[in-house]
């Protein structure tokens, strides 16, 4: 593991706003420019005037409410496809829609966004003439297509990478699309929705929609499902996210969010009022997207982010608890399977694993294992029909929705299907086209990459002693939200092993005195590696760690997250 450390950069401009100097140039090394963006308030959110054609979305939105339309909110099977359906839902429903319904798609009945039968389902079962989609509809050309043919009107609300031939909704939201002027290009599917809303509110209250002004919604009370869709959609937490993400998180830990979120973390047993980025990442998205993962008839979890009957909610949070039981069983076998099959495969600029007996909804965490066990771009497909669909993993500097875009045009008729973002995106092909894309993929990866990079570790360098307090470790806490583009404070330095103990077999207790200046820390590296389990006393190591607040019991201690530890 190679531990780089970034380069001082100016911070002047933040002197006024952050009179700490550590933390100062912290966040200037992260891209912060100004006052605004060290604080993120709401007040200084983006306007949605600048998303391309949202005063025409506004508007026919605005019209649907006024007309009484009949409402589909079409999403998706994920974290962020789940909080925009029950935003559209119940966004829609504050803002004075007076029938609105939801589809989820089943990843193993129909797959991924809106298709024909769902529009068929929905026209014939319950007459709606209206549809939003959200985190979905930028490649769903034939439904959209077929939808219009049905007479009915289609607004797509996404933010995933535009293919050349754009569908022929009505209008199109999506800050990714040719022209779109919008300052941040990272919003989420259930972000790019609230701003939609948003201006739907705007355009209502300028048709005097709302004639006792006490009944004119406050879509702040959503900003939790955009707080949880934005990291679990692991998208760059860029001012304007982190803005979102800060509001939502206030509600979160004030217990003002849906009683669905309060359940699931009751299941999770965290904590509300002390909920962390990684809270989200690892205890509550797992969850929401467990069901969707595995081949279960009926998921649950959109059905949690609607309902109001906290019971209710507690008996769908413990069926979603159990699905990511089940999720994590199939996940170690498959995974054991996929470190083999990548071991014939190493050296390679790129990684494609197959194998027919994997669940497809499993596809992306395995690639995203092997991209970290390896460092280097992984495609995982499995089926075992005729067409095979696979979810990829890139690394830093190889943009794998665009690398898509690329070889469906040098090998045209090879990807049946695709889209994505930089960093995650999916596809189908042929089963007998594999070695054929294997290579491909692998080619461009070299090109692009230049072949396997060393693993590295990004550090904000030595951390002078009188920083290790809890009260340091509370700013940055407030300096957040930290996570994927925002990457939280990471220091490193040398020191002499004290002590080490190993804990459960599986974490290893350490404590450290810094080669530096003596200074004693203690930290606990999780899920120690084999080597770093081999850590002994008397041992100079170099050791790479966060700073984090332990709330365990109530009370409040500085604690040591050790990310990387090495003998010298």
């Amino acid at each position: 593991m190679k531990i780089t450390r970034r380069e001082h950069v100016p911070d002047q401009m933040l002197e006024e706003a952050v009179p700490d100097p550590v933390l100062r140039q912290l966040l200037a090394r992260r891209g912060v420019k100004d006052a605004t963006e060290c604080f993120c308030e709401l007040k200084d959110l983006l306007h949605f005037q600048d998303l391309k054609n949202i005063s025409k979305a506004a508007s026919l939105i605005a019209e649907a409410i006024v007309k009484g339309s009949r409402i589909l909110v079409a999403g998706d099977y994920d974290v962020d496809g789940l909080t925009g359906t029950a935003l559209g839902v119940r966004g829609l429903r504050a803002l004075g829609a007076s029938y609105v319904s939801r589809f989820v798609p089943s990843r193993y009945d129909g797959g991924y966004g809106l298709s024909i039968e769902a529009v068929d389902r929905f026209i014939e079962t319950e007459n709606i003439d209206f549809i939003i989609t959200v985190d979905n509809g930028i490649s769903c050309n034939e439904a959209i297509a077929y939808a219009k043919e049905r007479g009915l009107t289609v607004v797509v609300t996404d933010h995933h990478e535009t293919l050349d031939v754009l569908p022929g909704a009505d209008v199109i939201v999506d800050p990714k699309q040719p022209g779109d002027e919008f300052e941040s290009k990272n919003l989420c599917g259930v972000g790019v929705l609230f701003y939609v809303l948003c201006a739907v509110k705007a355009e209502l209250i300028d048709k005097g929609f709302y004639k006792d002004k006490s009944f004119v919604p406050n879509l702040s009370e959503f900003l939790d499902l955009v707080a949880l869709g934005t990291i679990g959609d692991v998208v760059p937490l860029d001012a304007n996210n982190r803005r979102l993400v800060k509001a939502g998180f206030r509600r979160l830990r004030d217990g003002r969010c849906a009683p669905g979120i309060i359940a699931l973390a009751q299941v999770a047993r965290i904590k509300l009022h002390n909920l962390t980025t990684v809270n989200i990442s690892f205890d509550l998205c797992p969850r929401l997207n467990a069901a969707g993962r595995i081949q279960l008839e009926d998921n649950p979890a959109a059905d949690l982010l609607l309902t109001d009957d906290f019971d209710k909610a507690l008996e769908l949070a413990a069926r979603l608890d159990m699905c990511n039981r089940r999720r994590g069983d199939f996940e170690r076998v498959a995974l054991s399977e996929a470190k083999e099959d990548a071991q014939a495969q190493k050296g390679k600029s790129a990684i494609t694993l197959y194998r027919p007996s994997w669940l497809s909804g499993i596809g992306g965490l395995l690639a995203g294992r092997i991209k970290d066990t390896f460092n280097v771009p992984c495609f995982v497909f499995s089926g075992d029909g005729e067409i095979i669909s696979g979810s990829a993993r890139s690394v830093p500097g190889f943009g794998v929705a665009q690398l898509l875009q690329r070889i469906d045009t040098t090998h045209p008729g090879l990807l049946i299907r695709y889209g994505g973002h930089a960093m995650a995106a999916g596809a189908s092909i042929k089963r007998t086209d594999l070695d054929l894309f294997r290579d491909v993929f692998n080619e461009e990866a070299r090109l692009c990459t230049g072949g396997p990079q060393e693993c590295e570790i990004l550090s904000d360098g030595l951390l002078p002693s009188n920083y290790l307090n809890l009260a340091f470790a509370l700013d940055l806490e407030k300096a957040g939200p930290w996570g994927n583009g925002f990457p939280e404070p990471l220091f490193d330095g040398e020191f002499i092993v004290e002590k080490a103990e190993l804990l459960t077999a599986r974490h290893l207790r350490l404590v450290l005195i810094s080669c530096a200046d003596g200074a004693v820390i203690r930290g606990i590296r999780l899920w120690a590696s084999t080597s770093e389990k081999a850590i002994a006393e008397g041992m100079r190591v170099t050791v790479a760690y966060t700073l984090a607040v332990n709330r365990y019991s109530g009370a409040n201690r500085l604690e040591i997250h050790i990310e990387s530890i090495s003998p010298i």
